[in-house]
């Protein structure tokens, strides 16, 4: 279907659609309105019609009170007016009060005098007996009589509606008993009917709860509506409204229905006016649609037209660079702008798709990279020629079987590359991707990644075709094991470091029946070389130990470094006698160790898996804590043992440090004896004269040994002794008590030393003893880069320098004991230079 009748269809289909909802719903929406009205205007006439009926009752009610209310009745009544009738009940008297009926009625309910006028004799005779029968229901009538007030109301008598009013007689003052009742009665004649109709303008009319138009109204499904309490029946036809209304008559009962006819004016004007405009609106939409297509056929479809016309010839004839103009500023014309830049894009893209072709056919051939297309059903690998003159198989045929393929594979990988093949076969996965080694002809082995997909089926839906690409990733595959050696390895002792070992635990942990054994190791004192040499002295400790474990551990053993100081060794499937004799071995071997400037210690511990310890981590903890338990008992020894061999390399860097020393150790002793010093301060500062340049072993001996004067940058390196003797007391339990000591025994009384500028009484006390009698020792004994002092001048420049290089009481006490007290080694003043004489 073409457009424009598409178009067209939907335009009609929609026109209908929308007159017939607006009508239905201006037609719904009229209904009810005219509803609502016509139900208000009839419960309006109803109230309407009530109140003249109402008005009529009273002004009857008033007329019957005014007789009965009336001496000359009342004497009427008891038989002794016999006047009363010549005088007052005539023919006149009813035409003058508007009624139709007089009747007086004593006690007992007898006639007393009755009269009619205008009434048919057939009527007249039917409302006496009428009369007759109510007043012979004594309670009724009883009631009558003493009732206080008229009863006025509704009567309908052989089909004829009267409205009648009974009241009882007695005398104008109303003192006297009543004597009977006084009867009026008004015909509603069908002059009064029309009165009724000039009045409401609906048309009126009384009838009896037994009339036939009254049974078939309630029986049928007509409206019901209340008003006032009173419920209207409305039966509507299409000229009139019909509403029937049930009153009470006189006796009170449910038997007279009021009828009102109410012409449907509004409502048949309404449903005129509704069709005249359905009707010009039908003709006003089908006039707008013609218009609207034939616009539609001259802007949109004969356009649409000439574009598709376009498209079909460039489908046809391939002509890319042919254009069309369509004249406008809309979607069509936008679509047809589109249409030449799709055009002008796919003519580019075409010649771009040629050069990529000519481009990727000088890469495939630049590049040791290439495409394969297996044939499945015939076992035919058609490999580039490029690549398998790169691999050296090139031949005649220009394709490799799949045996040839298999034979050029390594043999770790076949396995691998018959299963990713035998998916693409079984049709499980149309995917290839595998990475294998293969053989080149020279021997070498490249790593090569295959990529493909299956493009053909048979009829049977197995794969026949497979294309792929084929890529050199020898280098990424180096790469990767570099990187993959680098994760694994601790880059220090070229072991296997922590994160090897983790995996490698989470295995043995999966493993129940394996026998595994940890062996963990601690470097005894390797924090205090550190501290002492320097970190590369520690490493290259670190890696001579790495060469041990290496040399020591057996092919299937596994050692590595745990943490900084520690080792571990993995052992599989081997028994608690061979682990004993491997760390025997590698303890004998850390003892032969040589060229290092401390011995070399470390402490051992071993576990094995067992139904106690079955995960790693326990085996790992209990092996910790046999080498903590180990260290314990070698710690000491071990530490003595490196702090000793410290002293030892300190004194072979400089013969005088020794002698200078001991001079400053006996002169502290002698001389803080003299102070007042304790035995603890007096074995401290003992230790501390021993130690307190063992800082000066970090010194590189260019430094220390220099003969001239050091520049500032050499100075630089020689203050930082002190805090390198800090570093090895602190990690030395048995010379920690003096770390501070050591640190300050450079610092100046006024603040001017290093390395923290302490000032004062902040400097320890053993450090400003220790810096008067270290100054005084190196002054009065020559070194390398100067000439001895004589005692003399060395007093004097102590005292010049007192409060600023020294504690000014330290130095008077210093001197005084000196000069007078003979407890000080003559022997060491006498070593002294004297001046010359």
């Amino acid at each position: 279907m073409k457009i424009r009748h598409k178009i067209s269809l939907v335009a009609i289909s929609g026109l209908f659609l929308v007159v017939l909802c607006s009508g239905i719903l201006l037609r719904l929406f009229f209904m009810n309105y005219a509803d609502k009205i016509e139900n208000s205007i009839v419960s309006q006439n109803f109230n309407r019609a009530m109140s003249v009926i109402q008005r009529e009752e009273s002004s009857l009610e008033s007329t019957v009170m005014d007789w009965a209310y009336w001496d000359d009745t009342y004497s009427f009544l008891n038989g002794t007016n016999s006047e009363y009738v010549d005088i007052n009940l005539e023919d006149n008297t009813l035409t003058s009060l508007n009624i139709n009926y007089m009747g007086f009625y004593n006690l007992s309910g007898d006639t007393v005098f009755a009269k009619a006028y205008g009434i048919d004799a057939s009527v007249e005779s039917s409302f006496n007996k009428e009369l007759f029968r109510i007043f012979k229901n004594a309670d009724y009538y009883r009631n009558l009589l003493f009732s206080p007030d008229p009863m006025t109301g509704l009567l309908i008598v052989s089909g004829q509606p009267l409205l009648i009013s009974i009241s009882p007689v007695t005398s104008s003052n109303r003192e006297a008993s009543n004597n009977g009742i006084i009867v009026f009665c008004k015909l509603i004649d069908q002059k009064f009917l029309d009165y009724l109709k000039d009045v409401l303008k609906v048309g009126i009319n009384f009838h009896t709860s037994q009339d036939p138009e009254i049974l078939e109204a309630l029986q049928q499904d007509n409206v019901m509506l209340s008003s006032d309490h009173t419920i209207l029946y409305i039966k509507k036809t299409t000229d009139s409204v019909t509403s029937y209304a049930l009153i009470n008559n006189i006796q009170n009962n449910t038997e007279i229905f009021l009828k009102l006819d109410t012409d449907r004016i509004m409502y048949r004007d309404g449903l005129a006016i509704i069709n005249y405009s359905s009707f010009a609106f039908i003709a006003t939409f089908l006039i707008i649609s013609i218009l609207c297509l034939r616009i539609l056929e001259f802007s949109v479809f004969r356009r649409i037209e000439k574009l598709d016309g376009f498209m079909n010839c460039i489908r046809n004839k391939k002509l890319m660079s042919k254009t069309i103009s369509l004249p406008g500023n809309d979607e069509i014309s936008s679509l047809a702008s589109s249409a030449n830049e799709m055009l002008q894009e796919l003519d580019n893209h075409y010649k771009e798709i040629r050069i990529n072709e000519e481009r990727f056919k000088l890469i495939m051939e630049a590049t040791n990279d290439g495409y394969f297309d297996t044939d499945l059903l015939m076992n035919k690998f058609n490999i580039s020629p490029d690549l398998l003159k790169y691999l050296g198989y090139m031949n005649h045929k220009g394709y490799l079987d799949y045996d040839q393929v298999i034979n050029i594979i390594h043999p770790e990988d076949k396995t691998l590359f018959r299963a990713a093949l035998s998916d693409c076969f079984k049709g499980n996965d149309e995917k290839l991707m595998v990475e294998c080694r293969v053989r080149k002809s020279s021997g070498e082995w490249l790593w090569l990644q295959c990529r493909g997909k299956i493009v053909r089926y048979d009829d049977f839906k197995n794969p026949k075709r497979l294309i792929g690409t084929i890529s050199d990733i020898t280098q990424r595959k180096n790469y990767e094991a570099e990187n993959l050696y680098l994760s694994q390895t601790d880059m220090v002792t070229t072991l296997k470091n922590r994160t090897f070992v983790e995996v490698l635990l989470e295995k043995a942990d999966k493993c129940t029946s394996c026998n595994s054994w940890i062996i963990m190791g601690d470097i005894n004192g390797l924090r205090l070389i550190n501290d002492t040499f320097g970190h590369q002295e520690g490493d290259r400790l670190l890696r001579g130990i790495g060469e041990i474990l290496k040399n020591c551990c057996s092919t299937g053993d596994i050692p590595a470094r745990w943490s900084g100081d520690e080792f571990i060794i993995f052992i599989k499937d081997n028994n608690s006698d061979y682990v004993d004799i491997l760390i025997e071995k590698i303890q004998k071997e850390c003892a032969n160790m040589s060229g290092y400037q401390t011995p070399i210690s470390l402490s051992w511990g071993r576990a094995n898996k067992d139904r106690l310890h079955t995960d790693m981590k326990a085996v790992i903890k209990l092996a910790e804590e046999r080498m903590y338990r180990n260290k314990l008992l070698e710690s000491r020894s071990a530490k003595s043992s490196i702090l000793s061999s410290l002293e030892q390399s300190l004194h072979e860097k400089h013969i005088e440090t020794e002698e200078h020393t001991r001079r400053i150790e006996q002169m502290c002793s002698q001389i803080g004896k003299r102070m007042g010093l304790s035995q603890d301060e007096l074995d401290e500062v003992a230790l501390l004269s021993l130690l307190h340049d063992i800082g000066k072993i970090g010194i590189p001996e260019d430094i220390l040994l220099k003969p001239d004067k050091l520049t500032s940058d050499e100075w630089e390196v020689m203050k930082t002794h002190s805090e390198i003797g800090y570093r090895i007391a602190v990690s030395t339990p048995d010379l920690a008590h003096v770390a501070n000591e050591i640190l300050s025994h450079h610092e100046r009384y006024d603040g001017t030393g290093y390395p923290q500028g302490l000032k004062g009484k902040e400097i320890p006390k053993l450090s400003r003893l220790l810096a008067i009698v270290d100054s005084f020792d190196v002054m009065t004994h020559a070194r390398q880069y100067k000439e001895a002092m004589t005692i003399e001048s060395a007093v004097l420049e102590i005292k010049s320098c007192s409060g600023k290089q020294f504690d000014p009481d330290m130095v008077e006490q210093f001197l005084t004991i000196l000069s007078e007290d003979s407890s000080v080694d003559q022997n060491l003043l006498n070593s002294l230079p004297r001046p010359e004489c």
